[in-house]
């Protein structure tokens, strides 16, 4: 599923010298690295080709992208600490996916402070480590292609379920000036979920009903984007409970009466 940010229309803001550098610093990493890192990634984890390395390092990009955030908002005037930002960061910056809800980057800023420190401080990530059990930079380990999470309770591909829905939700946004940059560390954008189903179909061209037919009985899962024949999430477990295969759309009976009628004259609507 794509997430499609609108920002709202420009406030009027007093442009300081901080809020500026701010802004240039967070829209310089976004476009110079971020981004390349999430394309890097994406490619690499459609080929089950992901090194653990390589996850380490992305995460740490992502647990950053918090800290870019934090000195717009700084800037801005809003007066938080870091550790308040990442708890509410998922919902903020509308991190998307059914599992883990709302919690992603405060996992991404865990493992990334678990690789920095072997393990995590008790103490300061006590309610993190309530939910999760103990985490260390032993929490992520190489499968096959994959980069699995083990935690307590947990197994699940951690690229697909949290580091991908993360940088797809930060990336791509068209900032052209300081405004739009603290309009987006704000909160004031408008998020549209646009369908998963491919948008590349004339609907009034008949040619295309087979290929249209065979998009829309085969449909990705939403949790991992990945087919029926390749989702692995009955496999990996979420609070102790078995993931599934969830469709991530399903075709209406008016949609395959409309797409039979055009691969057979001699259909008829029942």
């Amino acid at each position: 599923m794509a997430i499609i940010g609108n920002l709202k229309p420009k406030p009027e803001t007093e442009v300081t010298e901080a809020l500026q550098l701010a802004s240039d610093d967070y829209r310089q990493f976004i476009t110079n690295i971020l981004e390349p890192a999430k394309d890097d990634l994406e490619a690499k984890v459609k080929l089950n080709a992901v090194a653990l390395h390589q996850v380490f390092g992305v995460n740490l990009l992502l647990a950053h992208s918090v800290d870019y955030l934090q000195a717009v908002r700084s800037a801005d005037g809003i007066k938080e600490s870091r550790k308040d930002l990442v708890k509410t960061f998922d919902e903020r910056f509308s991190v998307a996916g059914a599992y883990l809800g709302n919690r992603k980057m405060e996992l991404i800023d865990a493992i990334n402070n678990a690789l920095k420190h072997i393990r995590l401080d008790t103490k300061r990530y006590e309610s993190v480590e309530e939910r999760y059990g103990e985490i260390s930079y032993q929490s992520l380990a190489e499968d096959e292609g994959r980069v699995m999470c083990h935690l307590e309770n947990y197994r699940f591909d951690y690229c697909r379920v949290v580091l991908l829905p993360a940088l797809k939700a930060l990336s791509n946004w068209q900032f052209k000036c300081v405004e739009d940059v603290l309009m987006f560390a704000r909160g004031d954008f408008i998020v549209m979920e646009s369908s998963y189903y491919p948008d590349i179909y004339d609907p009034d061209d008949p040619s295309t009903a087979i290929d249209q037919m065979i998009e829309l009985c085969n449909p990705p899962c939403k949790n991992c984007e990945q087919s029926a024949d390749e989702c692995l999430c009955s496999k990996y477990v979420f609070a102790g409970a078995s993931g599934q295969f969830e469709p991530a759309y399903s075709p209406t009976s008016g949609e395959l009466d409309e797409l039979f009628s055009h691969i057979s004259p001699s259909y008829r609507r029942s």
